[in-house]
């Protein structure tokens, strides 16, 4: 793995930590109708995604329990939807796909430092 991509992978899990804090207690309703909460959770969730997109292209390869693409896509849906965003697939993004992040990053993390 190269240094950028490691400091890549560095950003995304501080971004989805952040995000698994905001997150804390979530429900559909509050994200549905709570402004702050949503700008305060869609930050940290897009910018996972564009580091997604930026990642070595041997990346996937290396790290396939990633869903990379869903984490593109849903980037793209957060910075290109302006304003029709489906609040269910961020809950969904968010109760589902963003604890397996976690988990897939601290075993990468602790490969990098342990191996």
């Amino acid at each position: 793995m190269m240094v950028q991509d490691n400091e890549r992978f560095k950003k995304m899990y501080t971004f989805a930590k952040d995000a698994s804090s905001i997150a804390e207690g979530i429900t559909l309703e509050r994200l549905t109708v709570d402004k702050a909460y949503q700008y305060s959770l869609l930050y940290p969730l897009g910018q996972i995604g564009e580091i997604a997109i930026n990642m070595g292209s041997d990346i996937p390869e290396l790290y396939p329990a990633i869903e990379w693409s869903k984490w593109r896509g849903f980037r793209n849906r957060i910075f290109h939807d302006y304003g029709t965003i489906d609040f269910s697939i961020v809950f969904e993004m968010i109760t589902e796909a963003l604890s397996l992040l976690l988990i897939e990053l601290q075993k990468i993390h602790e490969d990098y430092h342990t191996g």
